[in-house]
């Protein structure tokens, strides 16, 4: 009972720690990597050194910060050039020839798609968080509506149909698209990140409006019997 308990505690703790550590990780491999390229290069032209260890620690952190928002300053000067049209053919051929090459096409396909989930505009485009009956009758699962459906696809009865997104877990960036019956899904109460913190998170992480004031009885499985 106690071993089950520390383990609950120990996952709950991890999931709620991992996308800060992950967030903290990525900044900071970022900083190195302007400090390494750019900014001790720069710090060992204007002190005449040719070890970064004979550089002040501080001056290395000088450097690093100012490379660090030369990078972030290039990167929307990247974004600029691909809102106009010239620019954005261009980086349309390169990325349409990344595709092509074999090994980096199996490395860029899922790293742009990650990456277009959570950077882009995407999660801006989701009009609500509904729970929807699928896959099966009595089972449901945690979508976003995305639009008003297609003209031609109606119920029966005349009722509107929506288009809800309903995200795999944990990569939230893939899915399926369901048309269902407005009527038939259940709004929540919930933010489209606290949403997907869910879905990440495989339920473990619940916005503080949906967690039930009497947790449900756990389900325990009888031990599998032994062969023979």
């Amino acid at each position: 009972m106690a071993r089950t308990v520390l383990r609950r505690y120990l996952i709950t703790g991890l999931t709620a720690l991992l996308p800060t550590l992950l967030t903290v990780f990525v900044f900071y491999k970022l900083w190195e990597f302007a400090r390494d390229t750019v900014g001790d290069p720069v710090v060992l032209t204007l002190t005449g050194q040719g070890d970064p260890a004979d550089v002040s620690v501080w001056l290395r952190l000088a450097g690093g910060a100012a490379s660090f928002v030369v990078l972030v300053f290039l990167a929307m000067f990247f974004g600029f050039l691909l809102t106009k049209v010239i620019g954005a053919r261009m980086f349309r051929a390169v990325e349409s020839s990344l595709a092509r090459l074999p090994f980096i096409s199996a490395i860029y396909g899922p790293v742009r798609q990650v990456t277009d989930f959570f950077l882009s505009d995407k999660t801006q485009q989701f009009r609500s968080v509904v729970a929807v009956e699928y896959p099966r009758k009595g089972m449901y699962s945690v979508g976003f509506v995305t639009s008003n459906g297609l003209k031609d696809v109606t119920t029966p009865d005349g009722r509107r149909m929506i288009s809800v997104f309903v995200p795999s877990s944990p990569t939230p960036f893939t899915g399926y698209v369901v048309l269902v019956a407005e009527s038939e899904v259940i709004p929540l109460p919930i933010a489209i990140d606290e949403a997907i913190r869910f879905t990440v998170s495989a339920g473990v992480i619940r916005p503080n409006n949906q967690i039930p004031e009497i947790e449900p009885p756990r389900i325990s499985f009888p031990p599998p019997e032994a062969d023979g």
